[in-house]
This record gives C-alpha cells, structure tokens and sequence, in this order.
C-alpha cells in the first residue's frame, strides 16, 4: 500500500494531509471521506464539497503532471470558490511509516 500526500489549497489556506491506498482513486476516496468526517480545511461547506466531488471526480480526475512521477492536480470548484489538490505518491519505509493517518498541517500565507 502506498502512501499519498495530498496538498490542498483553499481560501488563502494551505492543507496538508497523508492518506494510505493501493491507488490514487483509493485515496483520493480516504482524502474526501477525511475531509468529511474531520473538517479541517476551514471555511469550506461540507455539503457543497461532497457535491463538487461526487460531480467532477469521475469526469475530471486528478490529472498527472508532465515530466513528473507520481504527481497529480486536481481542482474542485466548491460554490464560487475553487479547490486546488496536488497529490504526491510518497514512498515511506514501513520501519518509518507514521503510527497513523491522515497527518494534517495547516500553512498560513503571509503577505509581504
């Protein structure tokens, strides 16, 4: 099982989280359902999200990078507001595997 990390921007806020699946469809099915039951991208309508996902997911999924391995975009527009996901295939030792998932940081953006 591989590891994905999946980083989220939305409304000037930056969110990061790991999600484990034997593919990416997998995980992005961990990613959504986390931020469903956890709630940890702020501002966001949880309803609203669960829509634009359902609606789009299967007709634009995560689309890989050129020149790249193992990373993929994808973007949601939640209400008026849009949604950008990078996920990053992360390969992780199991000896170095974190006790559990999601691992989620948030990053503010400063002005300047």
């Amino acid at each position: 099982m591989a590891t994905y990390t999946f980083i989220t921007d939305f409304q000037n806020g930056t969110y990061i989280s790991q999600h484990p699946g034997e593919n990416l469809q997998e995980a992005c099915m961990q990613w959504r359902d986390y931020i469903l039951s956890r709630g940890p991208i702020q501002l966001l309508d949880g309803k609203a999200f669960s829509k634009a996902f359902e609606a789009d997911f299967e007709e634009l999924p995560p689309v890989a990078l050129d020149g790249l391995t193992q990373v993929w975009v994808f973007q949601l527009l939640v209400g008026e507001d849009l949604l950008n996901v990078h996920i990053v295939q992360t390969e992780v030792a199991v000896e170095e595997a974190p006790d559990h998932f999601p691992l989620v940081k948030r990053l503010s953006r400063t002005s300047g």
